[in-house]
């Protein structure tokens, strides 16, 4: 096997977009402003009905803008996750990823994108994945590790031309080369 370059071949899941969202949302700054945007109104709806309700002065307009804010935030991900699945169902499901030295490519039935290390220069992994992000860590690749034999390989050579960003998930890297966040 060429080191330097793997091919992977899957389509990706629901299930990849949300966890994939969620290693986001935990190791980058945008992740983490995203969660606090959806998270801090309904908190805030909620701290001000309840000040409200203790004063007497409650209404069913304040439940209804707290509950439809806390539905939001917790319903946000999953439809974000959809949306992009629906969009990847668009382009074929199936696609073809070549990670090498000069970067990621991605090949679906609409063509080819390709994302220099320059580009992409951070991964997170995950259990199932591996994302490979840009600088603000707001536009991800999403690399599911059922698309290769050699998950370890591909670890390697992501290590190679990125640094790792936050912590893994995956409990299995001791004796892997050191990943700091």
């Amino acid at each position: 096997m060429d080191r330097d370059r793997m091919e992977l071949a899957y389509t990706p899941t629901g299930e990849d977009f949300r966890e994939a969202l969620a290693a986001q949302a935990r190791h980058t700054t945008v992740g983490r402003l995203v969660r606090i945007a959806l998270f801090a109104p309904a908190a805030v709806a909620l701290l001000g009905g309840a000040l409200k309700l203790a004063d007497g002065r409650a209404d069913a307009a304040d439940a209804v803008t707290a509950a439809a804010l806390v539905a939001l935030a917790v319903f946000a991900p999953r439809l974000q996750a959809a949306s992009a699945r629906r969009r990847v169902v668009r382009r074929g499901g199936a696609r073809t990823v070549v990670v090498d030295a000069t970067g990621v490519s991605v090949t679906d039935r609409c063509g080819t994108q390709t994302r220099t290390w320059a580009a992409t220069p951070r991964f997170i992994e995950t259990e199932h994945l591996f994302l490979v992000l840009n600088r603000s860590g707001s536009c991800l690749l999403i690399l599911a590790k059922r698309g290769t034999g050699d998950p370890a390989a591909l670890r390697t050579l992501l290590t190679r031309h990125a640094t790792a960003a936050g912590g893994d998930t995956t409990g299995d890297r001791a004796g892997s080369p050191a990943h700091s966040g």
